[in-house]
């Protein structure tokens, strides 16, 4: 099993190679039954760059592999939470929020099979890949979006049903974990950093040519068609 600090230093040596700075990161295991059928004790973090951050609607070329969706609201730091000792608060996180946009996340591995172990999981970048950024539908963070109805609807007919409250009760806690793990580790928040939170509802797969869209209790949404990479 690869020790986390090890998995997370080979997740950051090979985001390194883009040579691009982090635009944004992705939380993962926010759930209780994922982070129990990892084994963790924690969620996990994934970096993002700013080519992997795109605007809905948006069009994703995809290759071959498994690739899935997750449904979810992705926030905007507008004050940087710096690298520090003492451990920031909810409060003083969701002051730091300048933003709260509906997302739709892309996630794939670069490993067969996909069900990884949580070192490998981690040192594979928590499988972030994309991250499409749907309608905006507030200027800062507000206490009624613990717990709020969420719909990813695609492929197809399919629909998925879910809340925000999915996000470890509600998602500004799975953010503030976020805030503090990267201080602890040395790292900041930066300003005009992207953060999706976790599923509110749970993964699905996709293909070439499906189609999948995000609503956020009819306040916004944001939609994806995937393509084949050419």
């Amino acid at each position: 099993m690869i020790d986390l600090s090890a998995a997370y230093a080979i997740q950051a040596s090979i985001f390194a190679e883009g040579d691009q700075p982090i635009a944004g990161w992705k939380i993962g295991l926010t759930g209780d039954a994922p982070r129990k059928s990892k084994g963790a004790d924690a969620p996990a973090a994934g970096r993002l760059a700013g080519t992997d951050i795109l605007s809905s609607p948006a069009l994703a070329p995809i290759s071959t592999g498994d690739h899935y969706v997750e449904a979810e609201l992705v926030v905007r730091f507008g004050t940087a939470l710096p690298a520090r000792d003492a451990p920031f608060t909810s409060a003083q996180v969701a002051a730091a929020i300048d933003a709260v946009h509906v997302g739709i996340e892309l996630v794939t591995s670069r490993f067969a099979p996909d069900d990884l172990p949580l070192g490998l999981l981690i040192a594979d970048n928590c499988m972030a890949d994309r991250l499409v950024i749907g309608d905006k539908v507030s200027d800062g963070w507000e206490d009624r979006f613990a717990d709020m109805a969420m719909t990813l609807d695609g492929p197809g007919k399919d629909r998925r049903e879910g809340t925000t409250a999915a996000v470890m009760g509600d998602p500004l806690q799975a953010i503030t974990w976020l805030a503090n793990w990267l201080a602890k580790n040395g790292l900041a928040l930066e300003a005009g950093q992207w953060v999706s939170s976790g599923t509110c509802t749970g993964v699905k797969p996709v293909a070439a040519r499906d189609r999948v869209s995000a609503d956020f209790a009819g306040l916004g949404g944001a939609t994806v068609e995937f393509t084949s990479e050419s």
